[in-house]
Formats: C-alpha cells, structure tokens, sequence
C-alpha cells in the first residue's frame, strides 16, 4: 500500500498529540511493509525537500512560497500549498493508494475541493481524515473568539474536510459527540479507532510516590482544566489541604480574555499558595525526561473540560502512575475507574474533591496496582498491532466505496426547489448585458468563443445603447453564426440580465460583462462540474483584476451563514443550470445600484440551490474608474443590503445568532471581502512572505512567543 499522510506536526521539530500520532502511524505503517510518504510544511528553506529515512520518506516544503500567499491568509494559503505540492506529486510520480490528512487548520481543504471538482489524478485516491483538534471545537473552549476572522474561516475549513472526505476516523466516541453541535454529522459515519501508542517505558519498574505530590500534566491552557483545577485546589487548600501542586508542560499560551499569558495570570492570582510552597508552575518538559519529571508523583492530574484521546494520559499511564482524569473527553474511555486510573465529573459539584480524597486514602500497594494495571492496558490496548487491524478493516472499506456523486457542502440543504435538471445536448448560452461598451466588447466575446468547450452561443442585450461606436460593434456581430443580438430599451443590468436569460437556447447559462473576459479552461470545467454534479446549480471561479488595478480575488463556496454578509461569489460571470436560474435567479430590478447578481445568489440559496468556486483565476475582472461597481458609496451599499434583507427575512432569521457574532467579532461586512485574513494583525502589519514565515516561528518558540504576548496586548489596547 501505498499510503501519505499530510500534518503539520511531525519530528523532530514538533512534539505534542498529532506529532507522536503522526511518528507512531508512520512506524506502524511501514513496519508492516507499506509505503509511507509525510508531506509537512517548513520554512527555513525555499526548496522542496524530500529526505529517506527508516519509516519512509519526509517531504517538506515551504507554503510562503506558494503564489496564493498574496492574497490567502495563513491557514487557506497552508492548505493551498498542500493541495499544489500533491497533485505536483501525483503528476510526477502517480497517485497513491491513500492519502491521509488532519482535520485540524483544515489542510486538506483545497485538495478535497479539487477532489469533488474533478481534478485528474485523484479520481481513484482515497482520502482519510482522521480527528485531532478542530480548532472550532477546541478555540471555543480556550475562550478564543471562534467567530473573528480568520478563525470563523479555518473552522469553515475543517468542516468542509470532515463532510467530504471519503472516511473520517476519531480516536474517540467522545469527540464525535462533541462535534454534533458545530458540523452536520446526520448523514456523515465516523469511525471510532484509538491512536497507536508504543510505551516508552515498558521495561522499567512501576515507581514509587512522594505522598501528596500532585503533578498537572499538560499545556496551560483552558481546554485543558487548569482554571477549574486551580479553583478546585484553592478551595481545598483554604480547608487545610497540605497536598503540592505542580504544573508542568505548560509553555506559554495566550488567554485571550484577559490578554495575556495564562501561567502569568495564574502567578499573579494564585501567588499566596505560590508563597506557601502549595502550587509550583514549571515549563515544558522533553519525551526523555517523563519518566524523572512525573515519576514521583502520588497522582497526576489531567482535568480537561474538553479532549479527544490525550496521548498525556496514556504516557502517564504506560510508566505505572494514577491518573485521575475527567469524564469531559476520550480519556474517559481508556480508563476504568478504580481499576486502572480515576474520573470526576466536572459538571458534578464537589466529584474532584470526592474522588481525589479517594485515591489519597489508598494504601502504597493498591497506588502500585492500579499503576500496573494502567501500564499494562496501554500495553494490550493502543499497541500498534492491535490498532493496525481495526484501521486496515476499515480502509479496505473504504476502497471498495463509490464515489460520491453529490458536492459535499458544509450545511447541506435538506431540500431544494431546484426543477429537475435535463440538459439539452449541453448547450451554454453566454449572455453579455450591453450597454455602450463598444471598445471592450471584441474582447469578451473572442474569450467565450476561444473557450475549451465549443458547444456555446453568445447572446449579446443591447439595453438601447445610445453610442454610434458601440452601436456600430453589434452591427458587426449581427451576422455571426455564434453570436446573437436582442435590442431592447433601456432599463438597467438587471432586466438585461433577465432578458437574455429568457431568450438563451441553452441549458446552461452564463453572464459576462462586455468589459470582462474569461479563460479558455473556465467554461469547460464549469460545465463538466454541472453535469457531474446534481446537487450543484452553479459555478464560479477566482478573478484576476486587470485595468486600473492589478491583482486575485479569490472566491469561496457560499455557504450561510457568511454569504448572508458578504458576497464571497464571482456572481458576474457564473455559470449555472439555467432552468435553476429562471426557478429562483432571476434579477431583481430594484437593486438599482448594483448587487443584483449578489441578491439573485442569496434567493436561489434560500430555495436550496447551491454552487461552487473552481480555485483558479479564470476571469478577468477589469477595474474602471467609470464603472458600476466603482462608483459604490457606504450608503449606497447600506441601501443595497437593506433590501436584500427586506426580501429574505426568514432566511436571516435563521442564521440570526451567527450573524451577530460574525458581526461583533468582525465589524461591518461592507468592509470584509477575504474571511481568510488575519484583519487585525493586517490592518497593522504588511505581511510579506517573511513576515509569515516570522509568525510561524514566534508561534512555535518558546522563548519568543511570551515576547510576542506582551507586544500583541499592548497593541490591542
């Protein structure tokens, strides 16, 4: 088998749960004679680097790089470039049997796009998304604005990956609970695998205990417990409690309420049991130095208020120590309590206390044999041999699986008011609203004609244009054989649009302003899409601007509820199953400033209909200074939205709550028009390709990331 995984954690740069996840799948792979090829960004060099090694083969490469990197943020630019370096791969080599992905910062988001998209060489791939850490999950429960950009879009991201991959894997049923209410799961299996873990420590003996040394294990951050266990401790330590806390691994972590780093927070508010001796904060401690930082210790202590299948647990448990541990994650499904390790109930006032209180009364022999018990379940039930079984039943599943016929949308429509599709023999109808633009007409018309699919007319609305020259232009195109004219008088963008849609002898159906173009490839794969596609009722692409200005616009599936706010579309130049289009398309003629295109979009979503952005630059997007859109003010736009708003009151109602927290956390939606930016960090700094590859490796230093606190607090206030 051949078999790639893609992370972002991998040895020996990053430690932590997908890192020894990432290391102990390799090996468990390879071991048993598959081929193992991990793709992982790195940006201290330019180059792609492939290294061998015992287990396989590392690729790593640098995501700054990418050209996406100047109009992407951090996250969709990572996944891009993950997307690039694959099909680059498959191209280059051939496709492999799997490939296997986390979901966490949603890096397999463009290569599942482009899967769904039909993209050559992933036809007959499968890809594997197995759960970690979604960060729509976790932020949430760190009290990190979920809803500001770009996090509201990374989760965006990860869902996507969750309901399009071919198979999803959770180390844990707790996790899958957990995720019900954040992502459609109703019609989506996950399976339930635990990780691999090879104990470290196997042949050492059980260690003692000091009596009454309790040892936090874990990142000091609030998904983590720490909050609820200080509190906890502190009112124990107030009733005489001469136990001794020590915290380590922490590192240093932003708590984004207070704007500051949690360890510090936790200095300053707990500083008179620091000064009694009761509660010691350490750092970070190596793999190595496990076994010496944690083996004294009476019980470890791991209270998260939300977890998948911490690798933290089963470590402390594969070298003999008591673990008491919360039910609120997967570790709750390792343990067996009194038996091999302890659960409290968070949600069970004073169960920390109580179950605590129990461990401390057990004799030394009974700590000893709950400590082997616990090793020796790790042993039996996370060895990679016992793993490896439950994940080759279920990849041989999977390849036998067809594929999926309909797009996989993040919330898909339980139902659609969309007719039932029958092309005619897949003629596309180009329609170009015209309306005294007789220098660039010539332009957009050669584009549609040099397109890759053929079977296209062109039907140019003259809404009474009044210039000669102009006029002159359509009287040479009244006698071409691809082309046809319809004049009627002058009533705006939006009736024209309407008219030539209703005149248009083809299935499918498109718009091209006469000042635009498109590439060649644009209209062929909108099409194969389409008809692929059921679900789908329209296309879109990324745009390149040219004219006045320079640069990419890239577009994003509308999905609610941020479509409700911004128009993420091409909506000038899409392509769509015109009888969808006639169903619910149609333009309406009191958008008088503009944005017709836009509100046509959001009435055909709220029947059910939706569409697709292809993540390429196939429309050139002129900026005039004279133009339409130009000529936009805020109260126009105000105006605009009001409407819009006038006419779709149920489906606002409906996202209504998300709506007002995209709004908080990010301003008004007339000023938004990438969810991937980081808004607030770009409206400060010029991000160039060094300033992303700064922030990478600030966020992954220990030394510079409690720097890098002190100066993002003092910039917010």
């Amino acid at each position: 088998m051949n078999y790639w995984l893609l992370t972002t954690e991998f040895p020996p740069f990053f430690g932590g749960g997908i890192s020894t996840y990432c290391e102990q799948t390799v090996r468990m792979l390879s071991e048993r004679g598959h081929a193992v090829t991990v793709f992982i960004p790195q940006y201290d060099s330019a180059e792609v680097l492939e290294e061998q090694h015992p287990y396989g083969t590392t690729i790593r490469f640098n995501p700054s790089t990418s050209a996406t990197v100047k109009f992407l943020g951090f996250e969709a630019n990572l996944s891009f470039a993950f997307a690039e370096l694959v099909l680059n791969r498959i191209k280059a080599s051939g496709a492999p049997d799997f490939i296997e992905a986390q979901e966490y910062l949603g890096i397999a988001y463009y290569l599942l796009q482009k899967k769904h998209l039909g993209y050559p060489g992933l036809e007959n791939t499968k890809i594997v998304l197995t759960l970690h850490a979604p960060t729509f999950l976790y932020l949430d429960y760190n009290q990190v604005p979920v809803y500001k950009h770009p996090n509201f879009w990374t989760g965006e991201m990860e869902r996507f990956c969750i309901r399009a991959a071919d198979c999803c894997i959770s180390p844990s049923a707790y996790l899958i609970e957990a995720l019900r209410p954040r992502v459609e799961l109703w019609d989506i299996p996950i399976h339930v695998v635990p990780n691999p873990f090879t104990a470290v420590y196997e042949e050492k003996p059980v260690p003692g205990f000091t009596p009454l040394e309790l040892v936090f294990y874990g990142k000091l951050i609030p998904q983590k417990g720490c909050i609820e266990l200080l509190r906890y401790l502190a009112e124990y330590w107030e009733e005489g409690f001469k136990g001794r806390l020590r915290m380590v691994g922490g590192g240093s972590h932003l708590f984004h309420p207070l704007q500051m780093d949690l360890a510090e927070h936790f200095k300053q508010k707990y500083k008179k049991y620091i000064d009694l001796g009761l509660l010691l904060i350490e750092g970070e401690i190596k793999p190595r130095d496990l076994f010496s930082e944690l083996g004294k210790a009476h019980v470890i202590l791991i209270p998260s208020i939300v977890d998948n299948l911490p690798y933290a647990v089963l470590e402390c448990m594969s070298i003999g120590k008591v673990v008491l541990t919360s039910k609120q994650g997967g570790q709750a499904e390792i343990i067996t309590p009194g038996s091999d390790g302890f659960l409290f109930d968070h949600e069970v006032k004073g169960d920390f206390k109580r179950v605590l209180a129990e461990i401390l009364s057990l004799s030394g022999d009974d700590i000893e044999r709950i400590g082997k018990q616990a090793s020796v379940k790790v042993k039996n039930n996370y060895a990679p041999s016992f793993v490896y079984e439950q994940k080759m039943d279920i990849l041989e599943t999977v390849k036998q699986q067809t594929a999926k016929t309909d797009f996989p949308f993040i919330r898909p429509p339980r139902k659609s008011d969309a007719p039932v599709f029958e092309p005619a023999e897949g003629l596309l109808t180009v329609v170009v609203p015209y309306y005294n633009m007789g220098k660039y007409l010539p332009d957009a018309v050669e584009s549609i004609l040099n397109s890759d699919y053929t079977n296209t007319e062109v039907v140019i609305v003259n809404d009474g244009s009044t210039d000669a020259y102009s006029l002159s232009v359509l009287n040479w195109y009244e006698g071409h054989d691809q082309v046809r004219v319809i004049h009627k008088k002058n009533e705006g963008l939006a009736l024209a649009r309407n008219t030539g849609a209703q005149e248009a002898a083809g299935s499918l159906l498109a718009f091209l302003d006469p000042d635009d173009s498109v590439a060649p490839a644009y209209y062929f794969k909108a099409v194969e899409v389409l008809l692929a596609k059921p679900n789908l009722s329209f296309v879109g692409c990324w745009a390149n601007y040219f004219g006045a200005a320079a640069g990419t616009w890239p577009t994003f599936n509308p999905e609610p509820p941020y479509v409700l706010l911004h128009n993420c579309m091409n909506t000038s130049a899409m392509v769509y199953k015109k009888s969808h289009f006639l169903k619910a398309g149609l333009n309406d003629a009191r958008m008088i400033y503009g944005m017709e295109d836009y509100e046509s979009m959001l009435s055909m979503l709220e029947q059910g209909m939706r569409g697709v952005s292809f993540p390429e630059p196939w429309w050139d997007y002129r900026i005039r200074k004279d133009s339409m859109a130009q000529s936009f003010t805020t109260n126009s736009k105000l105006y605009l939205y009001k409407l819009m708003a006038e006419k779709h009151p149920a489906f606002y109602a409906q996202y209504a709550s998300e709506l007002f927290l995209l709004l908080n956390s990010n301003g008004p939606s007339i000023h938004i028009d990438n969810p991937t930016l980081n808004r607030g960090l770009y409206s400060r700094f010029t991000l160039s390709k060094i300033g992303q590859k700064l922030i990478f490796v600030v966020k992954k230093n220990k030394f510079l990331r409690p720097i890098a606190i002190r100066i993002y607090k003092r910039l917010g206030k």
